[in-house]
């Protein structure tokens, strides 16, 4: 559930910051750059997000065995 969570708030981020952010506010006030910029930061911050899904799921599938003295 919690990883749903995560997708949605992903995909929120990008609908948001795709149909009113970039065009209604960034767009008419830092231009091209800006475009750029805010779509470089939305990349990185959706890999972020995504990869650190994918690592605590591996995480949890490869539980630790046995410490042996």
């Amino acid at each position: 559930m919690r990883q749903a969570a995560r997708v949605l708030f992903i995909g929120t981020l990008h609908t948001v910051c795709y149909l009113w952010l970039l065009p209604e506010v960034i767009l008419p006030r830092f231009g091209r750059m800006g475009s750029r910029i805010t779509i470089t930061v939305l990349v990185v911050v959706s890999i972020v997000l995504l990869s650190g899904m994918i690592r605590r799921r591996r995480a949890k599938k490869v539980l630790p065995g046995p410490t042996e003295p």
